[in-house]
C-alpha cells in the first residue's frame, strides 16, 4: 500500500512556551511501511485549509487535540466532497459529530469520568454489522482520554459505538463513495488497534483504485 498518501492533521503542542503543530508518533507506528504520510499543518492562519496539500492525500487522519479550528471543518468537508476516507481520533470523532449536526465546539458537553492515564479504562459496545463490530466484535476495552462528549450525531452519519454510560464512542458514514470512521478513544496509544488502521488503509487503497477507473 506504499502508493497511497495519508495526510495527518497536525495538533497544537506547547513546548517551552512555544506552540508547535505536532504529529503524534504513535499514529505513525500503525502506518509505517504501509503507506506514505504527510503532516497537514497550518501556521497563523487557522481560518483556511491548504487545498493544495489536501489534493495530495488519498486518506486523512484527524488526531486528538484540544481546539477545533475552522480549517478542521474545511478539511472534513473537502474529504466528504472528494470521497477521501477519514479516520477521526478523539477530537476528530467530535469534529465529525459536530459537523453532522451543524454545530461547533461550544456544543460539546463536559464529562468528568472519561479521563484516565490508564491504558484501558472503560468498555465500548458496538452496533451489530457496523465496520467496527466486524473487526473488533461486540465489545472492546479502550483508554479514557477525553473531557468532552458529543450530544448527538445526525444523518448520514450514524452512532456505531457507545460506552457503558452511554457516551458516543464511535461514528461511521460508509457508502459506495464515503468511508468515514470516528473513535472517541486513542487507538494510537493502544497495542491492539492494527485492525482499525489496516481497515482504514485498505479502504483508502480500494477507493483510490476505484477513482482511477
Amino acid at each position: 500500500m506504499s502508493n497511497i498518501i495519508i495526510g495527518i492533521v497536525g495538533k497544537d503542542k506547547e513546548i517551552d512556551q512555544i506552540t508547535y503543530q505536532a504529529i503524534t508518533k504513535n499514529n505513525m507506528k500503525y502506518l509505517h511501511n504501509k503507506c506514505s504520510y504527510i503532516g497537514l499543518i497550518t501556521y497563523d492562519n487557522y481560518e483556511q485549509a491548504d487545498i493544495n496539500a489536501l489534493k495530495l492525500c488519498n486518506g486523512i487522519i484527524f488526531q486528538g487535540g484540544n481546539i477545533i479550528y475552522p480549517y478542521h471543518f474545511q478539511i472534513l468537508e473537502y474529504a466528504i466532497n472528494n470521497n477521501i476516507p477519514v479516520l477521526g481520533i478523539c477530537m476528530g470523532n467530535q469534529l465529525i459529530g459536530l459537523y453532522s449536526a451543524n454545530q461547533d465546539e461550544e456544543d460539546l458537553e463536559l464529562i468528568e469520568n472519561h479521563y484516565s492515564l490508564k491504558k484501558q479504562a472503560h468498555k465500548v459496545n458496538f452496533k451489530e454489522n457496523s465496520y467496527l463490530y466486524n473487526i473488533f466484535g461486540p465489545q472492546i476495552s479502550v483508554n479514557s482520554r477525553h473531557n468532552y462528549k458529543l450530544k448527538e450525531v445526525k444523518d448520514p452519519f450514524i452512532i456505531t459505538g457507545v460506552s457503558e454510560d452511554n457516551v458516543i464512542e464511535a461514528i461511521e458514514y460508509i457508502d459506495d463513495n464515503h468511508f468515514i470512521i470516528g473513535v472517541q478513544w486513542h487507538p494510537e496509544d493502544l497495542d491492539n488497534m492494527s485492525k482499525l488502521y489496516d481497515l482504514f488503509l485498505k479502504e483508502v487503497l480500494l477507493r483510490k483504485i476505484k477513482s482511477q477507473k
